[in-house]
């Protein structure tokens, strides 16, 4: 009994050459696919840092916001007692619309000029994602 070779020279030819295309294509995915994932948490690194800073100056702006109108509302609050203590309805009227005024005034003006300061130029090819 002897057994006939059923594949030609070709054959095993075109078999070699499909597994080496194939192998040749899944690498080629493969590293294609981990540049893109590291694209990506680079993307996410750079995402994360802009609201770091964002956060930061944002924390920044606030309290010194907050602070100016408590430093305002307590030198309106010693011109009221003086002008109470002093029966001067002046002093009482303008420490009054001091007061108004600071109440008025919204907390967050001016946030949008301090916020355009973060800058991220080092980022730029990757705007897109960021905006």
């Amino acid at each position: 009994m002897s057994v006939k070779n059923v594949f030609s020279p070709l054959d095993i030819a075109s078999v070699v050459t499909e597994t080496i295309n194939s192998a040749t294509s899944y690498l080629k995915a493969k590293e294609v696919e981990e540049t893109e994932r590291q694209r990506l948490i680079s993307c996410l690194n750079a995402i994360t840092l802009k609201i770091e800073l964002e956060r930061d100056k944002f924390e920044k702006f606030m309290e010194k916001s907050f602070a100016e109108r408590e430093r305002l509302y307590s030198s309106a609050d010693k011109v009221l007692e003086k002008g109470l203590q002093e029966n001067n309805m002046q002093l009482v009227t303008l420490a009054s619309n001091l007061m108004m005024n600071v109440y008025n005034k919204n907390p967050l003006d001016g946030l949008d000029n301090k916020m355009q300061d973060v800058k991220l130029e080092g980022l730029q090819p990757i705007k897109s994602y960021i905006d």
